[in-house]
């Protein structure tokens, strides 16, 4: 039987030390690492999340100056309806930016319990490092949106305080007189014609009372239209009218 000399198993033995104290000193530094790039997201997104909670309160004094301005009244009735449009803009931007910062103080929270893991094992801490990470990207972006809603209120009140404070519309300019030579003015006249016009109708054998077959001056009275034109109808003045005289007269 063949026995291993022993210095050999000291040997062995002093290179499986090493091998595992190696393996050991190669996690310790892994997860000294993971746990240096989770602290460093977690504190980004904390960042990310003050940030985004200073732009909604921000907003929200954006929106109730807005609001302050529309209850204040406004010169003209456009300028009611435009402070009116401006201060609700101004509360929706105001309500985007809470709900942002909502969102960047999840994510800061997330990235915080992700540095709290990356202690663990070398799985754990890949695992953390991943989390973190992504908890901080989200915190950026929420701190984004809540910037962008901040600056979108703020100008929405200032609007709202120039709605308010917008001046009716000046009248349109009086017209000028004319200063040069002018042309007489013409005035239309309306008036009665020359000639009588009134009843034309005549019952001849009831003007003709003495039944001659002709009308005189004095039976013509009984139709004032017939007596004031009786000398237009007399075509041979004769001082008296007959059928066909009054035939054309008609």
């Amino acid at each position: 039987m063949n026995r291993i000399p022993t210095r050999s198993l000291l040997t062995l033995a002093l290179l499986g030390a090493f091998a595992a104290g190696s393996a050991r000193a190669q996690d310790a530094v892994h997860r000294s690492a993971a746990t240096a790039t989770t602290k460093d997201a977690a504190q980004a997104a904390a960042a990310e999340a003050d940030v985004a909670r200073n732009q909604a309160e921000a907003a929200r004094d954006a929106a109730q100056q807005a609001a302050a301005s529309k209850r204040g009244g406004a010169l003209t009735t456009e300028g009611d309806a435009n402070a009116t449009y401006h201060a609700y803009v101004a509360d929706r931007s105001s309500v985007q930016a809470e709900q942002a910062a909502l969102d960047a103080t999840r994510a800061a929270n997330q990235a915080g319990a992700a540095q709290s893991a990356a202690a663990g094992g070398t799985r754990q801490a890949d695992h953390a490092v991943h989390q973190a990470r992504q908890a901080a990207n989200a915190a950026q972006a929420a701190s984004t949106q809540a910037t962008a809603a901040a600056t979108d209120a703020s100008l929405a009140a200032q609007a709202a305080t120039d709605a308010v404070n917008t001046p009716p519309a000046p009248p349109p300019p009086a017209p000028v007189a004319p200063t040069g030579p002018t042309q007489p003015l013409v005035s239309v006249t309306s008036g009665p014609s020359n000639s009588i016009v009134g009843d034309y109708k005549i019952d001849f054998a009831a003007m003709d009372s003495n039944g001659n077959g002709s009308i005189s001056r004095s039976e013509a009275k009984i139709n004032a239209t017939l007596s004031a034109e009786f000398d237009a109808v007399d075509n041979n003045h004769d001082g008296k009218l007959d059928r066909q005289e009054l035939k054309s007269w008609m």
